[in-house]
């Protein structure tokens, strides 16, 4: 009787790994840049429902902050605030709450921006973060031309 639960529970052992590093949840690899600043943004704690990232423009960092404001109203912020290079933004997944912190740096004639995107609550955000820190700066690519 139990030789008949062995190949699936074999498979079962096998596939779960797999399915878990294909996990659209699971974070992809930190592109290594060295060169550019730290971000100023508080760090990701362990829980997969944060998203931090890094990237340089090829833009002025006044135009690349007003187009980044432009482009965090354009998916659904309920409120913006700006002080300085930074943007703080709120959004709402069914009754759950969102906060996204955006900074804009000059950096070697160009401008580099942090984003970072957390659930307030829970562990897990099924990769709402992620997915919308990917629409940003699809965006923010499109406002930039």
């Amino acid at each position: 009787m139990t030789r008949g639960f062995a190949l699936p529970l074999i498979l079962l052992g096998w596939l779960l790994p797999a399915l878990a590093v294909c996990s659209p949840d699971a974070p992809p690899p930190v592109p290594v840049a060295p060169h550019l600043p730290a971000s100023p943004l508080p760090p990701c704690p362990a829980s997969p429902n944060c998203v931090h990232e890094t990237r340089l423009f090829d833009a002025p960092p006044d135009t690349l902050f007003q187009q980044a404001r432009a482009a965090l109203q354009s998916l659904g912020a309920l409120q913006v605030e700006a002080d300085a290079r930074r943007l703080d933004a709120v959004f709402k997944v069914f009754f759950f709450k969102d906060d996204v912190a955006l900074a804009v740096a000059p950096h070697d004639g160009s401008a580099v921006l942090h984003i970072r995107s957390a659930s307030r609550v829970g562990h897990q955000d099924f990769g709402v973060n992620r997915r919308r820190v990917a629409r940003f700066f699809e965006a923010l690519a499109q406002r930039l031309g």
